[in-house]
């Protein structure tokens, strides 16, 4: 298999005329479109799933001590070296260290202290012996330690020592990062009770075309029932951006200049399923010609080659195709990307996670776009994990994203892929809006 990752160079001159790679589209739409949400000061808990806009330095060192990380006894190790070679040691319990409730003294000499997980070293302590090593008579005021424990017990052994997971100074988490739980629990444990993220953009949303019915609505002859909108919805809420549903709106020109100039008054960006194509009823793209401008149309990619972005004052619109996979490969790819990095997020945040996977099955087409199946992992014969298409690659097909759990990417040089072939995998899990 032929590859845009093993030769870039022929990738350049075969993508189909007319047409812009993805990448480049991405690139030119980055440099277009500044970031534009707002910076706000928001509780950690209406930070999840935010881009964050500054850099997040530690404040305290983690652990703020040493610390114990088993529950057992702590020693002067040179004191255990004293038994070395002798029989099985007797050694008096001096004290407790617990949790919050240190020993608050040097260790005696030739004595231990018992200590809990978590539970601060006490000065002149410097190793650990679980107590499972250990036999302790009733009342844990006497230990017997076996000579083979002594004998295995090293310097530091069970200690976690201060800052060694978070040092005082640090950035424990960079600006544009996405935060997760694990980040919003980090700063949490760095005593910060809020975050400087982006605002959620405003996003106007609406698919368009007459032979769409509301789900609920009687379903007309030859009709079919709106579901692009409410992929788009979904994809838009789970990348943090905060949704206005304009509903279905009927293919006419007036109605949908009245809707676009409205929305774009008071929006970041609109949305919109179908009407970017070039037949008679797609007036998505002369609306918003008559309105602001148009400044991308048509990728070279499939399925969802027909995508369009434009402006309408400082307002952001994003078209795209008609056909349900269309909208959620387009909608992934190039449109949740697009929308990351205008709240803000570093460009690693806004690309996919792209998986090396052996190839099981065997596929032909024709080059020059770039080419997304519908897919998931699946055990062959030998037990070994294969990527594995769906058995049509109509975009007409919803269902087939329901189906898959990811996509294979075929790159635009590429006209046939053999069983055993390398090829990329992107797991649904690796895209900013699952």
């Amino acid at each position: 298999m032929t590859t845009s990752q093993n030769n870039p160079a022929k990738t350049d001159l075969c993508h189909q005329p007319g047409l812009t790679r993805l990448e480049d589209a991405l690139r030119i739409a980055f440099n277009d479109v500044a970031v534009r949400a707002p910076v706000i000061e928001a509780p950690l808990s209406d930070c999840y799933g935010a881009i964050l806009r500054k850099d997040i330095v530690a404040r305290v060192d983690v652990p703020s001590a040493d610390n114990s990380a088993m529950d057992g006894y702590a020693f002067c190790h040179a004191d255990l070296q004293e038994f070395v070679g002798a029989s099985d040691a007797q050694i008096i319990v001096g004290g407790v260290s617990l949790a919050g409730h240190p020993f608050a003294r040097e260790i005696p000499r030739g004595q231990a202290i018992r200590i809990a997980t978590g539970a601060s070293i006490p000065d002149g302590a410097d190793c650990i012996i679980i107590q499972e090593n250990i036999t302790a008579n009733a009342d844990e005021t006497l230990l017997t330690i076996p000579q083979d424990v002594i004998a295995k017990t090293r310097l530091h052994q069970h200690i976690r020592r201060r800052g060694e997971d978070v040092a005082t100074g640090m950035v424990v988490l960079p600006a544009g990062k996405r935060l997760r739980p694990q980040d919003i629990a980090v700063a949490a444990g760095q005593g910060y009770q809020s975050l400087p993220v982006s605002r959620p953009l405003s996003v106007a949303v609406f698919s368009t075309g007459d032979e769409l019915a509301r789900p609920g609505d009687p379903l007309p002859a030859g009709g079919v029932y709106d579901s692009n909108r409410f992929a788009m919805i979904g994809m838009l809420r789970a990348c943090g951006c905060r949704v206005t549903d304009l509903g279905l709106l009927a293919d006419d020109f007036d109605v949908l200049k009245t809707a676009l100039k409205d929305a774009a008054q008071t929006h970041d960006v609109i949305m919109t399923s179908g009407g970017v194509s070039v037949g008679k009823a797609d007036l998505l793209k002369p609306v918003v010609d008559s309105l602001g401008e148009i400044q991308a149309w048509k990728l070279a990619i499939k399925p969802g080659k027909p995508l369009m972005r434009g402006r309408i004052g400082d307002c952001v619109v994003i078209g795209l195709p008609g056909n349900p996979v269309s909208v959620m490969v387009s909608g992934l790819l190039y449109a949740v990307p697009l929308l990351l990095h205008m709240m803000g997020a570093a460009d690693q945040v806004c690309a996919p996670v792209r998986l090396p996977a052996t190839a099981g099955f065997d596929f032909r087409r024709g080059t020059g776009r770039r080419e997304w199946l519908r897919a998931r992992l699946v055990q062959d014969d030998d037990g070994q994990w294969v990527a594995m298409p769906y058995h049509s690659a109509s975009s007409g097909m919803l269902s087939s994203m329901v189906w898959a759990e990811g996509m294979i990417e075929i790159a635009e040089d590429c006209g046939q892929v053999k069983k055993g072939d390398r090829v990329l995998y992107l797991p649904f899990g690796g895209l900013q809006a699952f």
